[in-house]
């Protein structure tokens, strides 16, 4: 069941609550009223950012701007561990941009198509999930989008976890290298991809250029200029959808209207799902119980006691959940927070999108299978956990 449903269904605790005022207390419907405002302006930021940025990537896509790039990794002539290093690094640098599902879907596609070793490609897809949610540091996970669109934390506040988050991951990687990727030293992983397809189409390039010029700028206008994101990826958004006309005029075929389309609403639905029943839960009361363990619990543990629950629930309700309750943090404690409940998703194989998508690439890669990488996994959680606490309270460098 594509899990849009059951978060669409949990909506119907609004009815539960306008049923309840009905019936005791009809002058309880303003503080209704004003609590579903404010959920509706939470959500069309986040679904309006998810959906401009969905769109600027289906356009590159369609351009083979990752086919191509997968193409060259392949041409590069790498062995069975330089691809690993290499899908995972792009992964990690990649993911902060185009989100942790894109980047999954992209370069566990790679893997897919040159593993012949079934362990390889595990150990790969695994490599790939973890380095995809350690785009925490910019807006690659929904959780840390979800923190900067509450206004907890700024984009350039999220820039100060680039230390823990791609140290955490180097970390992790360099761990999954040594205790199973060496195992299988001297047996044939990979083979070498049909190539014919993997060229950029014309027009491709330039794209390429102005998708990240736009997105550089969208950036800036937020940091500098305090235009919201979401307006400001729209922006982006325009100009890119400027130049493909631009290419369309000077009679390169390009399908741009299609791509726009190809939105995943699934993901969008259970987004609006999920954040309208914590939104009622939030009203009713049930959410003060996380911002009183921030009052009688050290921050930092209850963060990371987050962390590991964003893991086994999905890290969106986790994250929403701990927006709503509204502890009184400073930037130190928000910022891990997105650290820990973003890099939390990778403990299981069901707590993240890039999770979900490398089980949906491979059908053999299950909850089990990803479970058996949890040792190197905890390097990852704990490690970025320790630079973090090196860097925020240690040097109290923010």
């Amino acid at each position: 069941m594509d899990k849009f449903k059951p978060a669409m269904f949990m909506m119907s605790g609004l009815i539960v609550i306008g049923a309840h005022y009905a019936l005791t207390d009809p002058n309880g419907f303003q503080y209704f009223l004003h609590a579903q405002s404010e959920t509706k302006e939470e959500l069309f930021g986040l679904i309006a950012f998810m959906a401009f940025m969905w769109m600027v990537v289906e356009l590159l896509n369609e351009r083979n701007v990752f086919t191509a790039l997968n193409g060259y990794l392949m041409r590069k002539g790498l062995g069975a561990r330089g691809m690993f290093w290499a899908t995972g690094a792009l992964s990690a640098l990649l993911s902060p941009f185009l989100n942790n599902i894109t980047t999954a879907m992209i370069f566990g596609k790679t893997v897919k198509s040159i593993s012949v070793h079934q362990r390889y490609t595990h150990v790969a897809l695994c490599n790939i999930v973890v380095a995809s949610n350690s785009g925490v540091w910019f807006l690659g996970t929904s959780t840390s989008l979800m923190v900067v669109l509450a206004g907890k934390i700024s984009i350039a506040g999220l820039l100060l976890l680039i230390p823990s988050a791609l140290i955490g991951w180097l970390l992790f990687a360099a761990t999954l290298h040594l205790f199973y990727l060496r195992k299988l030293d001297g047996e044939t992983l990979i083979h070498r991809a049909d190539q014919s397809e993997t060229a950029l189409k014309p027009g491709g390039a330039g794209l390429a250029i102005v998708g990240l010029v736009s997105i550089v700028g969208a950036v800036l206008c937020n940091i500098l200029l305090k235009v919201s994101i979401e307006f400001a990826i729209g922006i982006a958004l325009g100009m890119v959808a400027l130049y493909a006309w631009l290419l369309m005029h000077r009679g390169i075929e390009l399908p741009w209207q299609d791509q726009l389309q190809k939105v995943e609403w699934n993901a969008l639905l259970f987004f609006i799902g999920i954040i309208t029943s914590v939104s009622a839960l939030n009203h009713v009361g049930w959410l003060t119980y996380i911002s009183q363990l921030f009052e009688v619990m050290n921050p930092t543990a209850v963060n990371v006691v987050l962390g590991v629950a964003s893991g086994v629930m999905d890290n969106v309700p986790v994250e929403a959940a701990a927006l709503m309750s509204n502890p009184q943090l400073g930037l130190d404690q928000w910022a891990l927070n997105a650290l820990m409940v973003g890099i939390g998703g990778s403990l299981t194989v069901v707590g993240s999108a890039a999770g979900v998508m490398a089980m949906s690439l491979d059908k053999s890669y299950s909850f089990g299978v990803h479970l058996k990488f949890l040792p190197a996994i905890l390097v990852n959680f704990f490690g970025s956990l320790g630079i973090w606490y090196l860097q925020f309270q240690y040097f109290g460098l923010y």
